[in-house]
């Protein structure tokens, strides 16, 4: 097994942990807390210090990587990683300390009606604290993390991620007695600090920077200038989500419970097929723009957006037609109650969208750091932000909490088909035949599994079962159904896969 081929499969493994330690987490908060006002307070207060953390987190790591290839290939990758974790630093503790002093304020302005309840201000400002004192951590581990990324060790990467939400678990199940729902806050600052010092272990100080190397702020000052683009593109969907968080929190207890439970549980194929096809075809696109091989760079995209969409077409499909089974098994135990999962099912079927929309933007989106044109996206990015603000306020009068779901699928949808026309063209244009022939053949594929498992679903022999046989007959019925009706349309994309050809890798044609 090649060396490439190992490191994807790690990955594949790493991501699905590190998923699943988030579902767990939420599934904890969910058991002890529910729909309640400290729910709903601890969900909508993170997401503001949350679109600093992506800002720093994936927008760093994306980046670092082209930066860093050009001066590996000079001989100052070391010399250059030393800089940016220096830099980095004094950044990330100059935003750690504003926001905390700002937190008071931030409560006040954004969310007023959570002093209606006991506790509830407190809640917020807390949770908002806590998280951006995590930013001095989070900006530095950024930085290694894409150093491991840009050598291939994608698993190692992931599995630092998964250190911090993992120490966020544990912090919420032993601590909430004593702390009660501050104790995953809490956890989640002990966790970035334990994953920096797992960073400093692998690496030893020795080798994490030139401690005595002068800080060079004009190389500094250089790579932020392509890192902010980056960065404020990256944060765009936590943005709408914090948006999306402010008008439901001006909806009455428990809206923003049932909306933050849907959406999180919706995202998991996004996360393990969009994001994860994303990052393994990064490297490589990278190296095709080094190389100055734009052929190379447009066959990477072609692939990505293929073989994403091959894999999360039925895990779409598949949940919208199982939402509530679903979300009965992972949510509903404890203070999530059987009227919390028939609110959060409702809520899922609209954030459904918004997964395929983001998955072919997290794919697009790695052309455009590629070729340092993040300005471009990042356009595309603010421009989406308005037309959230509008599109929630038109939703939510007309449809209530439900309508904020569905513009966010709006907004997903109107957002990838810009940033995916605005590649096609400052790339040279990429095969549309060869990319909507497969979506067509996979669409179809997708279409005849749903009719399909909607007529089992429906008669009596499926009706009776409980959720965990259902969902133990279903999924395997539509998976095979589903790969054979793609055989018989000879999809491009499955075929490379069942060939065992190297998980996207890609020649020219």
């Amino acid at each position: 097994m090649s060396k490439f081929r190992l490191s994807v499969i790690l990955f594949l493994l790493s991501t699905l942990l590190l998923k699943f330690s988030s579902m767990f987490r939420d599934l904890v908060i969910s058991g002890l807390y529910g729909a309640t006002y400290m729910a709903d307070a601890y969900f909508a207060s993170m997401t503001i210090p949350n679109a600093i953390i992506l800002f720093m987190l994936t927008g760093m790591k994306d980046a670092f990587l082209p930066s860093y290839y050009a001066h590996d290939k000079i001989g100052k990758g070391f010399s250059h990683l030393t800089n940016i974790v220096k830099g980095t630093f004094v950044f990330s503790v100059i935003i750690a300390i504003a926001g905390t002093v700002l937190a008071p304020f931030l409560v006040n302005w954004l969310y007023p009606e959570f002093g209606n309840y006991d506790g509830g201000h407190s809640v917020a400002v807390w949770t908002i604290a806590l998280y951006f004192l995590s930013i001095v951590f989070v900006g530095v581990n950024a930085v290694y993390e894409g150093c491991f990324d840009s050598q291939k060790k994608f698993s190692f990467s992931t599995f630092s991620q998964t250190i911090v939400v993992l120490t966020t678990l544990v912090f919420a199940l032993v601590f909430h007695r004593l702390w009660s729902i501050y104790s995953v806050p809490i956890g989640y600052l002990a966790g970035t600090i334990l994953s920096f010092l797992l960073k400093a272990i692998v690496l030893s100080p020795k080798k994490m920077i030139a401690w005595r190397q002068k800080p060079e702020w004009d190389e500094i000052k250089k790579f932020y200038r392509i890192f902010w683009p980056v960065g404020i593109t990256i944060a765009v969907g936590q943005i709408n989500l914090t948006v999306n968080m402010l008008f439901a929190s001006r909806m009455g207890e428990g809206v923003v419970s049932n909306l933050n439970y849907a959406f999180r549980l919706v995202t998991i194929p996004q996360a393990l097929f969009g994001v994860t096809i994303a990052t393994i075809i990064y490297p490589s696109l990278a190296k095709a723009v080094s190389s100055k091989d734009m052929g190379l760079f447009n066959r990477g995209i072609e692939k990505g957006l293929t073989y994403m969409f091959l894999l999360i077409a039925p895990a779409v499909a598949g949940m919208m037609i199982l939402i509530e089974p679903i979300v009965r098994m992972v949510y509903e135990r404890g203070a999530f109650t059987e009227s919390t999962t028939a609110l959060t099912s409702h809520y899922a079927i609209f954030y459904m969208g918004s997964v395929l929309f983001y998955s072919i933007q997290a794919v697009v989106a790695k052309g455009f750091y590629t070729l340092e044109k993040g300005h471009y996206f990042m356009r595309i990015g603010l421009l989406s932000i308005v037309l959230n603000i509008i599109s929630n306020y038109m939703f939510a009068k007309w449809m209530g909490p439900e309508g904020l779901a569905l513009s966010a699928s709006i907004i997903g949808m109107i957002y990838s088909i810009l940033t995916f026309t605005t590649l096609n063209k400052i790339s040279g244009g990429f095969n549309l035949k060869l990319i909507s022939g497969e979506y067509f053949k996979i669409s179809a594929a997708a279409i005849i599994m749903s009719v399909v498992l909607i007529g089992l679903k429906s008669t009596n022999v499926f009706r009776i079962l409980n959720d965990w046989i259902l969902l133990a007959a279903m999924v395997p019925i539509g998976a095979m159904l589903y790969f054979v009706i793609l055989k018989i349309c000879k999809s491009k994309a499955l075929s490379e896969l069942l060939q065992n050809s190297r998980l996207l890798s890609f020649k020219k044609k």
